[in-house]
């Protein structure tokens, strides 16, 4: 096979691959020889040649692939059992969730523990113990979420302001830890993938992601099916554009950033509720939100001004990166479900973009997107070229 001919075979494979990983792992023959504008004999080809390498089943009948026409059904196509997996993990401020995850996005086993010191050494020494847990044969690699910005270079955590950390060799420390393949990312940037493959940012062209977890609040782009990360590795943090001067203090050194008006600290203030250990903010958050769906007059004012400086933010996100959806995970999502209108509105008077077609807000659909994210990154050298991948196991 010529060079040419071998980089079109792998370039084919790759895209079959995440064609079904978009599809939840499964889907009709008819529906992938479509997509991908090819005839019957080269699927053909393409099947037999990750059949034959064990991470596809066909199923004959159909199973429960959909039917493209209505008529005889087409043959299914299933990720295999005993298809590669990988190894997900998650770092938040306050815990450490590790899971097994395969193609599709399908968990096998997941296990979160609280974070027991945030001094670095221990944290990685947990964190490394967990993964080692859940590697074993047929895991190919790792990926972490971090919240932090992280160098795509060398996987150098350049401030995880809610961990303490900065300038944190984090790929370097957790390699020696490991010894397997690891990749790091951002949290949002990794969550934004995940709903742009498995859930409510699929379809869209220009993604803008925004979520909040315990503290903080990051965001990413997708742009056409890509993350965009800047020279380094370090674009789009939305967190840290201003949007009201005179407000709270930000970790960064600022004032009235959007990650300490909007996230949870933002609303539990707003809310008379502040003083709150770490890890009492979520279910401290549970109820100013119960208290506002109730009527409370001061937890509903919270909401609104939460939700005011959220739309304040998006249209200057808007003005920047001519999204085509935005996509609102964790609690900003709850946020817009409760005051979609102040959102909306808030967008729609600041942007200029509004002007020239609707761009919907939704909330996140993903429970789990951190996660899941941090799985899309260990899993991207087996969608970008799966014959190299798995003639290496």
């Amino acid at each position: 096979m010529s060079p040419l001919a071998q980089e079109r075979s792998r370039d084919s494979l790759g895209a079959l691959v995440l064609q079904l990983h978009m599809r939840g792992g499964i889907a009709s023959r008819a529906e992938l020889t479509e997509v991908l504008g090819c005839g019957r004999s080269a699927m053909g080809y393409l099947l037999g040649e990750l059949t034959s390498r064990g991470l596809i089943s066909i199923d004959p009948t159909g199973g429960p692939a959909p039917s493209t026409d209505g008529g005889r059904p087409s043959h299914a196509v299933l990720v295999a059992d005993g298809a590669p997996t990988v190894v997900a993990a998650q770092l938040s401020a306050e815990s450490v969730a590790v899971a097994r995850v395969g193609l599709g996005g399908k968990v096998h086993a997941r296990v979160e523990r609280s974070l027991r010191t945030r001094d670095t050494t221990d944290a990685l020494d947990m964190l490394s113990e967990l993964i080692t847990e859940f590697a074993g044969p047929g895991v190919l690699g790792v990926g972490l979420a971090v919240p932090s910005p992280v160098r795509r270079t060398d996987g150098f955590a350049a401030a995880a302001l809610h961990l303490g950390w900065r300038g944190v060799p984090l790929r370097e420390l957790l390699l020696e830890r490991l010894g397997m393949p690891l990749a790091l990312g951002n949290d949002a940037n990794l969550a934004a993938m995940a709903e742009y493959r498995h859930g409510a940012g699929k379809g869209a062209e220009q993604l803008l992601y925004l979520m909040t977890g315990h503290v903080g609040l990051g965001g990413a782009v997708v742009s056409e099916g890509r993350l965009f990360l800047g020279a380094r590795g370090y674009a789009i943090e939305p967190g840290h554009i201003t949007v009201d001067p005179a407000g709270a203090s930000c970790p960064c050194g600022s004032t009235g950033c959007l990650e300490v008006e909007a996230d949870h600290r933002g609303l539990l203030r707003a809310a008379g509720r502040g003083d709150h250990p770490l890890h009492e903010v979520p279910a401290a958050v549970e109820e100013v939100l119960a208290a506002a769906v109730a009527g409370d007059a001061r937890c509903g004012a919270a909401v609104e001004q939460a939700t005011r400086h959220l739309g304040s933010g998006l249209a200057s996100l808007l003005n920047l990166t001519d999204a085509d959806r935005i996509v609102l995970g964790g609690t900003l999502g709850r946020l817009y479900d409760l005051r979609p209108r102040i959102v909306d509105e808030g967008v729609a008077s600041r942007s200029f973009l509004t002007e020239v077609g609707e761009i919907p807000v939704v909330p996140g659909a993903l429970p789990d997107s951190v996660l899941l994210g941090a799985a899309e990154l260990a899993l991207q050298p087996l969608l970008e070229d799966p014959k190299r991948v798995l003639d290496r196991e």
